[in-house]
């Protein structure tokens, strides 16, 4: 491959020069692999469909330069490590039917050549700390054998495959500059969530600080980030962390976008000439490390967390990780509900606990109806939950547990009044209770819990409420009415 690809100057390589490339790797940042059958049933697909063309362009690999440990020169993976491990997978298969075989062995080994070789030591030398990427790894490459020994990838094919078949590949020697161009590869067009986006420009952030630390930092920090399922990292961001953020500056927080995840971008404390609010952080971030760093957390095996708050300006890089871990952590926490009753009749106090906290009687039957009740599945009913769910984080991230079941009292009947209020519930009725509403407001601007609920929420008028929910079936009006919230029936 040629060194000095540019972001000017393109080099196409064909599958077989790339797969000969022994410094390709795939470094420790790496997300896992996630290719599924689906995806090696549509690569397969294109291949046969495509292999009557004088050549198919299979797409873009970048590359990062740079050395390992051992001081050997690499070509880190930044992007297209899916469609790579793949193609490693398939020419480990065609070896396995063709190679040890001797029905056309001649022509598969000649059309593979050095490949008979050099692919199995790539393979070998790659080292996979994801649990997901392994059973991934392992699941294609039966697959891919199933589709092997069936004959339905000929010899004609694999020709195809490893000859006519081509990358795009760049090269580049700036460990940012590869970063800043995935980025911009995949903002133009490709199906990449914001997060990807994010992982992308705070992995560039680590410092040489972080790695003096630890030189295995980074695929420890990104640990819980990578364990997570793109869907549980898009509801993260997208239904908790972006709208909470926006609300708490009266801002609409419909729909997380690659439009902005400049919200999730902060300061980056390894920079010269820091503005002066970030000297604090700077501080704080040393001092922490100092902390767990020192001989006595061999004694004592504590440790000490980052304190994170929703609404802290974010630091970059190792931080921004560990933000996510925490908040993920807090919310799934938060979600671990107990409820029994006093005895075995069903009338009796029904006692709720959330994270370890008890709460009131009222506040236990506020839960055990958000978690029981039939209509909760309903999508306008889900964005009354999801008012509830991030008013109450905002609320746990600032003050903790105190007071606790004053607040869940508060909150349900701030956010459940749109349930009572509206025939239909819809995305745009939550944001705008979110923006124009008073509890956001009034969590941040509180410096003590009592300031969230001493005031309460005003009750409901019959004459607010749809008239269609006003019947004894209707549990959320039922609450309501047992907690005294409407004015008047």
């Amino acid at each position: 491959m040629n060194k000095s690809v540019t972001l000017q100057h393109e080099t196409i390589v064909s599958v077989s020069d790339l797969l000969n490339e022994s410094r390709l790797t795939i470094p420790e940042y790496q997300r896992p692999y996630k290719w599924t059958q689906r995806n090696i049933a549509s690569l397969f697909n294109d291949i046969k469909t495509q292999s009557d063309k004088p050549a198919y362009r299979l797409g873009t690999i970048v590359l990062h330069q740079s050395k390992d440990n051992a001081g050997n020169d690499v070509l880190n993976i930044v992007d297209g490590q899916q469609r790579t491990l793949t193609l490693i997978l398939t020419v480990m298969a065609i070896i396995k039917k063709y190679i040890n075989s001797p029905k056309d062995k001649s022509d598969v080994s000649k059309i593979l050549g050095e490949l008979v070789h050099s692919v199995p030591a790539l393979a070998q030398k790659q080292a996979f700390a994801s649990d997901i990427s392994i059973y991934n790894l392992h699941t294609n490459f039966q697959e891919i054998q199933r589709i092997v020994n069936r004959g339905e990838l000929s010899v004609h094919h694999i020709d195809f495959l490893m000859h006519k078949c081509e990358v795009v590949i760049f090269i580049l020697e700036d460990e940012s500059e590869a970063f800043q161009f995935f980025d911009s590869q995949n903002s133009r067009g490709k199906a990449l969530y914001p997060h990807d986006l994010l992982k992308a420009f705070h992995l560039r952030e680590f410092s040489a600080y972080d790695e003096r630390l630890n030189p295995n930092i980074k695929a420890q920090t990104v640990a819980h980030w990578e364990s997570l399922a793109d869907s549980d990292l898009h509801r993260l961001f997208g239904q908790h962390l972006f709208r909470i953020k926006r609300w708490i500056d009266h801002k609409p927080a419909r729909s997380f976008s690659s439009r902005h995840v400049d919200i999730f971008k902060g300061v980056s404390l390894h920079k010269q000439n820091l503005p002066h609010y970030a000297k604090s952080m700077l501080v704080l971030h040393h001092f922490i490390d100092d902390y767990n760093g020192n001989m006595h957390r061999h004694i004592d095996a504590q440790a000490m967390s980052y304190p994170f708050q929703l609404d802290q300006q974010l630091i970059n890089g190792r931080r921004f990780f560990e933000m996510i871990e925490h908040y993920d952590t807090l919310i799934t926490h938060n979600r671990t509900i107990d409820a029994d009753r006093t005895s075995d009749n069903k009338n009796d106090l029904l006692l709720t606990t959330i994270a370890e906290q008890h709460l009131d009687e009222r506040a236990s039957k506020i839960i055990h109806l958000l978690t029981t009740y039939n209509g909760r599945e309903r999508q306008g009913d889900k964005y009354a939950r999801n008012l509830f769910d991030n008013a109450l984080i905002y609320y746990i991230d600032k003050f903790g547990m105190q007071d606790l079941s004053q607040v869940i009292e508060t909150v349900f009947i701030w956010a459940y009044k749109i349930r009572l209020e509206r025939y239909a519930v819809k995305l745009a009725t939550m944001d705008n209770r979110a923006v124009n509403g008073m509890l956001f407001k009034r969590i941040k601007e509180a410096t003590l819990p009592k300031q969230v609920w001493l005031a309460g929420v005003s009750p409901l008028k019959a004459s607010d409420i749809q008239a269609s929910n006003k019947t004894p079936d209707n549990a959320i009006y039922k609450m309501f009415n047992d907690l005294n919230y409407l004015a008047d029936k």
